[in-house]
């Protein structure tokens, strides 16, 4: 194998003979003399084949690394990078979502890409460029051309996406993809059933069209629909002690609530292979040999009496009502009682398979509203006159409040939605990105959703005495 590294202003690093491979999660450059490169696969912005035999790797620091002469292993180097880059691309930049993928080869906006559909989110990982994610919480309508061959996804808050080059597996991703939109907002639904029991099924429709996963409902809308909503969901989510923490907040400025759900629910199933016993041999023959004449002058007579022609009213040749009951003997292998059980060998009786209980995938629906292992995260907004956005999550322990300079519910609703892009993972806002040591600082480089909510982030309150005190000095500047 031969490499050469260029630099991103053009300038060759390094160059020569070498051996090229996928180690540790990573693809490794060993020279033949000098020091190794290792490329993490989240850092490869985009693969191209610059020329034939060749692969060529755009790097996110902007060096551009180039790979050639590599003979038979270029193709599993290309399949081996493509998986891995993806993989690692969701690890790195927080873009994963709940549950397990199903990936379609295809594009996005003319752009080659992997399409991964979640539980809850479309993740983009095209082959040059940023990734994308998109909740289902804000996808709006699903269209086709006239084709049939490229779909359109009406997404609030940004253009349409266009989806495309799935050729034959184009249905499936359409069928797939409007599944999973009307299970998220089905899980939701169940959920707010659950909170909601006294509610009725078309204010429950209401509430659960205000509430989807990850979207918050402001405060006016949720009492519009019936004015114990708000309160209802508000007491029912949160935990033991965090009441006084909640309303203080309703008292601060313009609320909203929201749900987000951060675990699967999909159960698997199972029982689905065949249970065999091994002391019961499979039975292959289920003729019970029927057919065969027996042996010695039993059979000698019965063959000559099939063989024979229509006179004897049992040959082949005859009418099929001349037969009598020589044929039926003939196919149950007795012919007319001449052949005895047992010369034809005993009849094997038919060999059943039981199965193990089969339990079909499913979704478990308690689980989402386990109080002791929640699988929703419930949390409040709240803008205060003084230009801030307190994040405050109500049924999970230990967690901070987070407040962020927002001047407007636009502003509000942008941060919500880059929230919901983090999946609510908050420990990389505050988090030191500059130095390299910093889990984080990919991510907050390369993530818009995350280096917005750094830019405005002001700063975070821990729930210990005085908490009230120093929420109001950091959202008022007094």
């Amino acid at each position: 194998m031969r490499f050469r590294l260029i630099a991103d202003g053009g300038a060759l690093l390094d160059e020569g003979d070498g051996t090229a491979e996928m180690a540790g999660g990573a693809l490794v450059v060993t020279p033949t003399s000098g020091a190794v490169l290792r490329v993490a696969p989240a850092d490869i912005v985009e693969i191209s084949e610059p020329q034939p035999y060749a692969v060529g790797l755009a790097l996110s620091d902007g060096a551009r690394l180039e790979l050639s002469q590599l003979g038979a292993m270029r193709t599993q180097l290309l399949a081996e990078l493509a998986e891995a880059r993806v993989a690692d691309t969701e690890r790195v930049l927080l873009l994963d979502g709940v549950g397990t993928p199903e990936a379609f080869p295809g594009a996005a906006d003319g752009s080659p890409a992997e399409l991964r559909l979640y539980d809850d989110a479309l993740v983009i990982v095209p082959a040059g460029g940023l990734a994308d994610k998109i909740p289902y919480a804000f996808v709006r309508g699903v269209t086709s051309d006239a084709s049939g061959y490229t779909l359109g996804l009406d997404v609030a808050g940004r253009p349409p996406v266009a989806i495309g080059r799935l050729a034959r597996r184009t249905g499936e991703f359409s069928e797939l993809l409007r599944t999973r939109v009307g299970a998220a907002s089905g899980r939701t639904a169940h959920f707010l059933a659950a909170l909601l029991p006294g509610l009725g099924p078309v204010a429950l429709r209401s509430v659960a069209a205000l509430l989807r996963d990850g979207l918050a409902a402001a405060r006016t809308d949720l009492e519009a629909v019936e004015p114990t909503v708000f309160p209802a969901l508000l007491e029912a989510a949160g935990r033991p002690g965090a009441a006084a923490g909640a309303h203080h907040l309703l008292t601060l400025g313009t609320t909203w609530l929201g749900f987000k759900q951060t675990d699967s629910v999909q159960r698997e199933g199972s029982g689905a292979s065949p249970w065999r016993d091994s002391a019961r041999p499979p039975v292959l023959d289920h003729d019970g040999r029927a057919g065969s004449f027996a042996t010695g002058l039993p059979g000698m007579l019965a063959a000559g009496m099939m063989s024979a022609g229509p006179t004897l009213g049992h040959g082949f040749d005859g009418p099929f009502h001349a037969y009598g009951p020589t044929l039926a003997y003939g196919m149950l292998g007795t012919m007319g009682g001449l052949q005895s059980t047992q010369a034809a060998g005993p009849h094997l009786p038919r060999a059943v398979f039981p199965h193990e209980r089969v339990t079909p995938a499913s979704t478990d629906y308690d689980a989402l509203a386990d109080a002791e292992t929640p699988a929703v995260l419930a949390f409040l907004l709240c803008l205060t006159p003084g230009g801030h956005l307190v994040y405050e999550v109500l049924n999970a322990p230990g967690h901070d409040t987070y407040v962020f300079t927002c001047r407007d519910t636009d502003q509000a609703a942008q941060l919500n939605r880059a929230l919901d892009l983090l999946s609510f993972r908050v420990e990389g806002i505050s988090s030191d990105a500059s130095s390299a040591g910093s889990r984080y600082r990919k991510a907050a480089q390369r993530l818009p959703a995350l280096r917005i909510l750094r830019e405005r982030f002001a700063g975070q309150v821990v729930h210990t005495d005085g908490w009230a005190e120093r929420l109001g000095t950091l959202t008022t500047g007094i």
